[in-house]
């Protein structure tokens, strides 16, 4: 599973990775190019259509003054607005997605899971988390590059989860334990998945938090992972990403390597959190 996780990492998911980011700009210049397009052929002939008008009703100064509104109006809608600002996409360090890095880093976390869940004794909660933790690999860096949390890899991740946790509860159900002491574990991994992610969905919906719909499935699919051995490490696995997250940021503050308005991918550190609170788990 080790093996078969790292080759998916630095291959299927780390070339999906690079066409994700591809997508992306391709789409962003698009856009932008649409945008530019209109403000030629409309910024320019309402304002000079206004500036006619004024002149004919009401004098030169309100020309002059209808005239700079329009300019304004034509410059905003000509550098994008409001629509290039949300779809601009800031790739950095494309690199990080090529196969070797990916491989590289895949292994190294599979290594470190399969040798911390094997020394604890934990074989099958090993099994499981191998996969979850090469595919939040990707995810992470895919954040890291470009700020945004690929559905693909998220879902890819839950699927085999929602697997994992049915086999588990087939098998308990199948060695005759009571239904509702077999299937509780299964249950509350759900529950801490939707609650994990209602909490952080409200806080998506705070302008400042500076979180993203991805960062929320993120939250969930750490729910339902951590969930099933018990709720307070679904809670810790986010807290430390957060924690990590904040302190990130105050360092690139004090070194001055970003300022107050800069964004920050989460990603990464939530990934970071929910491992170590899965170390916790089978510890």
């Amino acid at each position: 599973m080790a093996v078969a996780s790292v080759a998916v990492a630095a291959g299927p998911a780390s070339g999906f990775a690079r066409g994700y980011v591809d997508r992306l700009e391709q789409a962003a210049k698009e856009d932008a190019g649409r945008n530019d397009n209109d403000a030629d052929s409309t910024g320019g002939s309402r304002a000079d259509k206004s500036a006619g008008e004024a002149h004919d009703a009401q004098g030169g100064a309100v020309v002059d003054r209808t005239a700079q509104v329009a300019d304004a109006e034509a410059e905003a809608t000509g550098a994008g607005g409001a629509t290039a600002a949300a779809t601009a996409v800031r790739v950095r360090s494309r690199g990080l997605l090529g196969a070797l890095p990916q491989g590289v880093l895949a292994g190294i976390l599979c290594a470190a899971t399969l040798a911390w869940g094997l020394n604890r004794g934990e074989p099958v909660e090993t099994i499981i988390a191998l996969p979850v933790v090469a595919l939040l690999g990707v995810a992470g860096s895919v954040d890291a590059v470009c700020h945004r949390l690929p559905d693909r890899l998220l879902g890819t991740a839950a699927l085999w989860l929602v697997v994992a946790i049915v086999g588990r509860s087939l098998v308990r159900l199948a060695t005759i334990e009571p239904a509702q002491v077999a299937l509780w574990p299964a249950s509350r991994a759900l529950l801490c998945a939707l609650g994990v992610g209602a909490v952080v969905f409200v806080m998506w919906l705070i302008p400042a938090s500076g979180m993203g719909l991805g960062d929320v499935k993120l939250c969930a699919l750490l729910g339902l992972w951590l969930g099933y051995t018990a709720v307070e490490f679904a809670v810790t696995g986010v807290v430390v990403g957060f924690f990590l997250a904040g302190l990130v940021a105050i360092g690139l503050l004090i070194t001055r390597r970003a300022g107050r308005k800069d964004m920050l991918a989460f990603g990464p550190y939530l990934a970071v959190g929910g491992w170590l609170a899965w170390l916790l788990a089978v510890a």
